[in-house]
């Protein structure tokens, strides 16, 4: 399936830099079927997706943020966020992606992952037990480092109080707005964890905006937990939310989760 998702986002890809200069992508055309309201741009993405699917004949069910689940009478699910990091999209920042996945039913079944980032062209792939890659390469995660490692966490007036002491054990924060992305930083070896605790249950992540990286950083031989701790596992449902972990060295989860 690596020529199928290939084939998907180089077309989200394409269409995405004949955009003209002046494209409205920020007004709102809707409200998705996750409840939060759909951008121009989103839409744009989402379509373009489903139209390549019809036009090559690619029997997979979709599960996309806008859309919700779409039956088209295949066995297994393509989980999609069409834009993840749709203000980093509208505002010019280069750090958005289209992300997708295929599966059954849920996170621990998904058997192939591509993030690419909508901006630069970089993409990330990942086939169960195949190991991971950056534009062809092989990547892996990094070990543990005190001195010069990078955290990136989510931190902002939706953030649990205990966003404070996991920022406070770090040498250097950041925070780019595209969880997909992040996450394969992780899985890069170039940040060594990616933390998201928040108090707002409709700002958690959902199973749309990790579903190709999450197996991407495993198979980078990096994890992702729940903040306690437990492996984190996602139905392929848009209510299904949850505040995770990414790390690449075991010894992470430690410092962050049990010190």
């Amino acid at each position: 399936m690596k020529a199928e998702l290939t084939g998907i986002a180089n077309e989200v890809y394409a269409r995405y830099r004949e955009l003209p200069r002046d494209f409205d992508g920020h007004v709102m055309v809707g409200r998705g079927a996750s409840g939060q309201g759909t951008s121009k741009i989103d839409k744009f993405a989402e379509d373009a997706i489903l139209e390549y699917l019809d036009d090559q004949k690619i029997k997979l069910n979709v599960l996309s943020e806008e859309a919700g689940f779409i039956d088209r009478g295949g066995d297994r699910t393509l989980v999609v966020d069409p834009i993840d990091g749709t203000l980093n999209s509208l505002r010019g920042i280069p750090f958005f992606s289209v992300s997708l996945a295929i599966g059954k039913e849920k996170l621990s079944d998904i058997d192939f992952g591509l993030v690419k980032n909508l901006s630069s062209g970089d993409t990330y792939f990942a086939r169960r037990g195949g190991g991971a890659e950056l534009n062809g390469h092989r990547i892996g995660v990094s070990k543990i480092d005190r001195e010069e490692g990078v955290y990136i966490i989510y931190d902002n007036m939706d953030s649990a109080p205990e966003t404070d002491a996991v920022v406070a054990k770090a040498k250097r924060v950041r925070s780019f707005g595209a969880a997909s992305l992040e996450m394969c930083l992780v899985a890069q070896g170039a940040a060594q964890a990616l933390y998201m605790n928040c108090a707002n249950f409709n700002r958690m992540i959902r199973v749309v905006d990790i579903a190709a990286s999450c197996l991407i950083l495993r198979e980078a031989g990096g994890e992702v937990v729940d903040v306690e701790g437990n492996k984190l596992d996602m139905r392929f449902d848009l209510m299904d939310r949850k505040n995770f972990l990414a790390y690449g060295d075991p010894q992470v989860k430690e410092l962050i989760l049990r010190e």
